[in-house]
């Protein structure tokens, strides 16, 4: 449901159908017309639909409700209907996603969707003449859409921002904490957008699954409003909608309407109290009071309309008693059919009092009356139908305001509000509610923290250079968090694998790794419950930050419950750490393992090595292809796996100087012939001439790489990332969606110092090749790029920045920001500050280095095929 949308309008049932092939059958001999233009029909395969004339309506809506949100997930699918709902704008078996939104430009359509607890609405309105093709896109979304894979973890990021936005958003805080109380053991004691966590773990094929679960016609309701003949339109509808075959909609335990509540708890119980926090200013009292099944869904308009008649005079009668402590009251109704609640909420201007508060509101509301003059009935009456006739002249409006109604309670729910009638028994029936039940209660305190500068101040990581064979500490706190996440980056990696051998630091971090995990160790760690992650592994694309020859890390994640006790049984492990020549062994074997895999694809081997020779300079350190000696290995580790040689990043609820004295043992006198070098950036070769390399790889699928360089001012970096994601969206899109001849490839401008390359390199099927040769050069100019708006400026840096975050959502991965800006930047910031940059990025800026630098010059050309 929408903010401020009430589902409880437009509510009663006046008239019972029974729908048989097509037409409509009255079920008593008391028959009641049907207002003028309206009619209902049932779709062979199952949909249901509702068709309104509205003959002076020069546009068409038609709502589709599917009967899936998030009261249908659970645990581990909870944001699914939310996430299907983006996906589903992505592309269908015969549109991609541009096709889908630039064929519903052309006939002025307007297409959208938002998904609630019971269902997920898709409005599709076009001019009248354009309602056809409006249709057809929407029911090639709804049944055949393909979700992208590509697609997905751009809508993840999305998804994420939403939820972003939401925390920091103080009702939504307050709605967050309410769910989880009020519908223990029901799914809608979960979010709609679901969390950071399930959005995160979230795969393609769990939702397809969930897509095509329930994502079937007879799970769903059509409602069609404005100027057409009935006739007609369901015959379009039929063609349109209702040759999709109908499925059986599978629902687990969770998934149900019937699952069991634990009872409300009496006012004796504790735990009839519930304390949470939210960033607002003053404290919110909140009662919840279990409210009756009502006969008649106006019951619940009534009730809000009685004690919204009461709320000043509660609110005036408490402040001459309480000294003015509350600052407003406000009733609101939460209406499902499996259990609905009237919440009551005071927000007051202290704590002081506040179960005298309590105890004197509930005994004001024991004593309202709840009778309303027929006068005020038969105001109601009007004004919710006239409501729902000007809803009716907005097509898009009608679905959203009444889907949670076909949802829950069918189309016939929809018709009494076209006569208002209904009003007259729900009146009467509020009369017989008596609020003296206890009440289940949340209060809802401001932060604890005093001030928004005490928040950002406290959230912002510092810096400790520890001296006298100590390590370098970044902390940074994170209040309320209570994961303990320590990030040891080891430095000079590749400049002591060049002394003493080939995979030194992957063996050292494999033996250290298995030590951890030796059941007598585990015995001592498990009460601090640690998790180790010592190497990359390059299958997992998150690891892919890890890539790097220049550092080693370890990664360790634990409670954060005994942070002291846990840096310290760390300190001692790591001091004392010594490989056995068993371990060395063992480890040797296990490091040998992938190359008895086979040598992989030889032609792009060569392509890979040939772009790296020609694009970049050469690796500062050499490899040693010596096979390393367990001599070896304990100098290596003597000198790289020592205090000095790490920066160690910690994200924990302690304060930075607490976390830095926990590391003030952690020290080692520092070894003659030790190497303390800055981070060694692997820079762009000076491309001073045209370079065209043409090789055979005898592969059946052929490499090509085009770039050319440019020298760039450093304070363009931030508009030249930007232009480098509008164009690699524009190249991307015609070479793979418009042309296919491609499946995955990157494109843009890699930023390294002052050196700017602009490229693109990819795979494709060889005959491909010369086609694609003589559009490359067009690519990366002022003319391929075009008229740049803001909003595609906004959009590009949402869309990355989503991703970035994504990336930067657990501890550990902020740890780790923070120690690579350090060490290749020397600057704890520099991650954060970066990414700022690029919200400060407008349409004039990318304009201003498109002009200043999309101009080929001496193109690199290299072709395997």
């Amino acid at each position: 449901m929408l903010d401020g949308f009430s589902s409880s309008k437009l509510k009663t049932l006046i008239l019972t159908l029974i729908i048989i092939s097509s037409k409509i059958i009255f079920a008593n001999n008391d028959i009641t017309r049907l207002p003028e233009g309206v009619s209902i029909y049932q779709l062979d395969n199952g949909i249901q639909v509702m068709l309104i004339e509205k003959p002076s309506l020069p546009m068409i809506g038609i709502n589709t409700v599917v009967k899936v949100g998030s009261a249908f997930e659970n645990f581990a699918t909870s944001g699914m209907s939310h996430m299907l709902e983006h996906l589903l704008f992505n592309g269908t078996t015969t549109m991609t996603q541009k096709e889908l939104y630039d064929a519903t430009d052309k006939i002025g359509g307007y297409n959208n969707a938002n998904t609630s607890e019971y269902y997920t609405n898709f409005m599709m309105v076009t001019p009248s003449e354009n309602i056809l093709e409006g249709m057809k896109l929407q029911s090639a979304m709804l049944f055949n859409s393909v979700m992208p894979e590509d697609k997905f973890e751009k809508e993840k990021g999305i998804v994420l921002e939403e939820i972003a936005k939401g925390f920091g958003n103080a009702n939504d805080q307050i709605e967050r904490n309410i769910l989880p109380i009020i519908y223990k053991g029901h799914a809608l004691s979960l979010s709609t957008l679901g969390t950071y966590e399930t959005i995160k773990n979230m795969n393609r094929d769990d939702v397809y699954e969930f897509y095509k679960n329930f994502y079937v016609p007879n799970n769903m309701i059509i409602s069609v409003i404005g100027s057409f003949n009935s006739k007609e339109m369901l015959e379009n509808i039929k063609e349109i909608y209702g040759k999709a075959k109908p499925g059986v909609v599978k629902e687990a335990n969770t998934y149900g309407l019937n699952i069991a509540f634990e009872n409300v708890p009496s006012l004796d119980n504790e735990q009839n109290v519930y304390h949470r926090f939210y960033s607002g200013n003053n404290t919110q009292l909140q009662l919840f009071f279990e409210l009756p099944t009502p006969k008649n869904l106006e019951f619940y308009d009534v009730l809000n309309l009685v004690l919204e008649n009461q709320s000043e005079t509660i609110k005036n009668e408490l402040n001459q008693k309480f000294e003015n402590a509350i600052d407003g009251i406000e009733f609101k109704t939460r209406e499902y059919k499996v259990k609905s609640f009237l919440q009551v909420t005071a927000t007051l201007n202290s704590e002081n009092n506040i179960n005298s508060i309590k105890d004197s509101l509930i005994s004001k509301l024991g004593i309202v009356n709840f009778k309303l003059s027929p006068e005020t009935v038969k105001t109601e009456e009007i004004k919710a139908r006239t409501s729902f006739l000007q809803n009716t002249e907005k097509p898009h409006m009608f679905g959203i305001y009444n889907a949670d109604l076909f949802a829950q309670y069918g189309m016939e729910s929809i018709l009494a509000s076209y006569s208002g009638k209904g009003y007259d028994a729900a009146a009467e029936e509020v009369t017989q509610i008596s609020i003296t039940r206890d009440p289940l209660i949340i209060v809802q305190h401001p932060n604890l923290l005093s001030s928004e500068n005490d928040i950002i101040e406290n959230q912002l990581p510092k810096l400790f250079e520890n001296k006298n064979g100590g390590a370098t500490v970044i902390a940074k706190e994170s209040k309320g968090s209570d994961i303990l996440a320590i990030h040891y980056l080891i430095k000079n990696k590749a400049a002591y694998e060049e002394k003493y051998g080939k995979d030194a630091a992957k063996i050292l971090h494999d033996i250290f790794g298995d030590r951890m995990n030796q059941p007598e160790v585990q015995k001592q760690s498990a009460k601090y419950g640690f998790t180790f992650t010592v190497n990359d592994n390059p299958f997992i694309p998150m690891d892919n930050i890890y890539l790097s020859p220049e550092f080693g890390y370890i990664r360790v994640e634990g409670l954060g419950d005994n942070i002291k006790n846990s840096i310290s049984y760390l300190n001692e492990q790591m001091i004392a750490f010594i490989p056995t020549e068993d371990e060395f062994m063992t480890a040797t074997g296990k490091s040998k393992m992938p190359s008895m895999m086979g040598h992989g694809n030889m032609a792009k081997l060569l392509f890979d090595n040939k772009v790296n020779e020609i694009v970049y300079e050469e690796e500062k350190f050499k490899e040693n292809k010596t096979p390393l000696s367990y001599e070896n290995l304990l100098e290596f580790a003597k000198f790289y796996f020592q205090p000095s040689n790490m920066i160690i990043s910690v994200v924990s609820k302690e304060t930075p100087e607490s976390i830095n004295t926990y590391f003030a043992n952690f020290a080692k006198p520092i070894p003659e012939g030790t190497i303390d070098n800055p981070a060694f950036v692997k820079e762009f070769k000076e491309i001073s001439q045209p370079i065209n390399v043409n090789l055979e790889g005898g592969s059946e699928q052929s490499y090509l790489y085009y770039g050319f360089q440019k020298n760039i001012d450093k304070n363009d970096e931030a508009a030249l990332q930007v232009l480098s994601l509008l164009l690699s969206d524009k190249i991307v899109f015609d070479i793979r969606e418009k042309q296919g001849m491609a499946y995955r490839m990157s494109t843009g401008i890699d930023v390294v110092n002052n050196k700017a390359m602009f490229n693109i390199n990819m795979g494709t099927r060889p005959e491909n090749i010369d086609k694609l040769i003589p559009q490359l050069p067009n690519f990366f100019t002022e003319k391929y790029l075009g008229i740049v708006s803001e909003d595609e400026v906004t959009k590009s840096v949402n869309m990355y920045l989503g991703r970035m975050m994504f990336r930067r959502l657990s501890s550990i991965n902020q740890a780790y920001y923070l120690g690579y800006s350090k060490y290749f930047n020397n600057d704890i910031f520099y991650d954060s500050k970066s990414l700022d940059e690029l919200k400060k990025v407008t349409k004039d800026d990318i304009n201003k280095v498109a002009a200043k630098y999309l101009s080929v010059q001496n193109p690199v050309q290299i072709i395997v095929r």
